[in-house]
């Protein structure tokens, strides 16, 4: 006989002898158990029971509540993304309306300030010719002033010249009776 017969030989009568030896339980065996699952029970529902649906109720308030406040940001958050998509749909066309504003501003700002410079240039042009037109008056002017001193330095050396004493006598008695018949 090997070692692992003689073990599971052992084994046999051992179980044999455990099944001879179990009897039936007594009532006491069974109402005391019985007795003390239905108080466990009792504590349970009187005193736990309400604590823990009080808890559940409250953590499902919490719950519904977080949901409702993440679905009422997440509607805000995609209708702020649907506003900036149509704003970013209509920035071209916005762009494109400014640069033309933009344009037809500078295209006016240099319309006004090439006749802005067309009217000072003639205002040069006017004012330059009314200075030449003066320079030349005022040249004449002196001209004549030159040629008048001229005349006269040249008449009172031909007088002094060509007038005697007589002469002279007699054109301040002419000068007289000019001036007396004048009276």
């Amino acid at each position: 006989m090997s070692v692992v017969e003689f073990f599971m030989t052992a084994q046999a009568w051992a179980s044999a002898a455990a099944e001879a030896e179990h009897h039936a339980p007594s009532i006491n065996d069974i109402w005391f158990p019985l007795a003390n699952f239905l108080i466990y029970a009792f504590i349970l529902v009187k005193f736990a029971f309400p604590l823990v649906r009080d808890f559940l109720r409250s953590r499902r308030d919490e719950v519904v509540s977080t949901i409702s406040q993440a679905s009422a940001k997440k509607q805000a958050a995609e209708a702020l993304v649907n506003e900036y998509r149509a704003k970013l749909a209509g920035l071209e066309t916005e762009v494109q309306s400014i640069l033309a504003s933009l344009r037809q501003e500078g295209e006016r700002e240099r319309n006004r300030v090439v006749s802005e410079a067309q009217a000072t240039a003639v205002k040069i042009k006017e004012d330059a010719s009314f200075l030449a037109e003066q320079e030349v008056k005022m040249a004449r002017q002196k001209l004549r002033e030159e040629m008048a001193e001229l005349a006269a330095a040249t008449a009172r050396q031909l007088v002094e010249r060509n007038l005697s004493s007589a002469d002279q006598t007699r054109l301040a008695d002419d000068f007289i009776q000019t001036i007396g018949q004048t009276r």
